[in-house]
C-alpha cells in the first residue's frame, strides 16, 4: 500500500522474458467473471521501460469493483492473463518546448514510467522542459512524490507540483490548494509550442480540455487518457 487506499503491484512474466514497452503505455488484464465472460481492465505501467522484466501498476479501489476484489486479494505467485502493451500517451520525438503532464491519483503512474525518458530529453535537448501536476484530495493521497521531487532537485528544467482539493494544512512548497487544472493559468503556456498530457479522472480531463481549448490549444497539442470503471452486471 503506497497510500491508505492505493495498492502498488509488481508482476513478472511467467516465461521470464522482458516486456518491451514505451513509457506511458498500459496493459490490460483479462479477468474471468463467474458468468463465463472475460472482463477487461487496463492499468498504466508505472515502471520505466529499462525495467523490462517487471510490470508495476498502481490500483485505486472501486467500491464493489470486480477487478478491485481480484487485485486487492492477490497472493504472491498468483497468475493473471494480460495483453499489451498499448496506448499513445507517450513522449515522442517532437520539438515541443514544454511538456506538461497532468494527473489525478493513480493517473500519475504513466508519468513515473516516463521519468528516465524525461531525464534523457533534458540532458540532450537544451530547450526541453517538463512540469508534472498531480491532483489529489489530501496529503495522505499523494503517491510516488519522493521520486518526482528527487528529479525536480536534480534537473532545473523539471518541476513537480501537487494540488490538494480538500487539505487544510499545506506544509511543503510543492503543495498548493485547489484542483490541478487551476494550475494552467500559472504556467505561461504557449499553445503553439507546448504539449499537455492528461491522465486520470474523466471530470478533470473534460474540464482541462475546456480550459486548454479556450487558451488556444488544439487536439494536436493535447494527449489524454481517461480512467473509467464500468460496473459488471451478472
Amino acid at each position: 500500500m503506497i497510500t491508505p487506499s492505493v495498492l502498488h503491484l509488481t508482476f513478472a512474466r511467467v516465461d521470464n522474458l522482458p516486456l518491451v514497452f514505451k513509457a506511458g503505455q498500459f496493459i490490460t488484464f483479462l479477468l474471468l467473471h463467474e458468468s463465463g465472460r472475460t472482463i477487461r481492465r487496463s492499468y498504466s505501467l508505472a515502471n520505466c521501460p529499462e525495467q523490462s522484466y517487471e510490470l508495476e501498476i498502481a490500483v485505486a479501489p472501486v467500491y464493489e469493483g470486480f477487478a478491485t476484489k481480484i487485485l486487492f486479494n492477490l497472493k504472491y505467485g498468483d497468475e493473471l492473463l494480460c495483453v499489451g502493451p498499448q496506448g499513445r500517451l507517450i513522449i515522442k520525438n517532437e520539438e515541443a518546448a514544454h511538456h506538461v503532464l497532468v494527473a489525478t491519483g493513480t493517473g500519475l503512474a504513466p508519468y513515473r514510467s516516463m521519468l528516465s525518458t524525461i531525464a534523457r530529453r533534458i540532458e540532450n535537448h537544451q530547450f526541453f522542459k517538463a512540469t508534472v501536476l498531480l491532483g489529489v484530495r489530501y496529503v495522505v493521497d499523494l503517491l510516488y512524490v519522493d521520486e518526482f521531487l528527487e528529479y525536480a532537485q536534480k534537473y532545473e528544467r523539471f518541476n513537480f507540483h501537487a494540488y490538494l482539493s480538500r487539505e487544510k494544512t499545506l506544509a511543503q512548497p510543492y503543495q498548493h490548494p485547489g484542483y490541478v487544472q487551476s494550475a494552467f493559468d500559472t504556467l505561461d503556456l504557449n499553445p503553439d509550442v507546448d504539449l499537455v498530457y492528461l491522465c486520470g479522472n474523466p471530470y478533470m480531463i473534460d474540464e482541462s480540455m475546456d480550459q486548454l481549448q479556450k487558451m488556444g490549444f488544439g487536439s494536436h497539442s493535447i494527449r489524454r487518457e481517461k480512467y473509467t470503471s464500468l460496473r459488471v452486471v451478472s
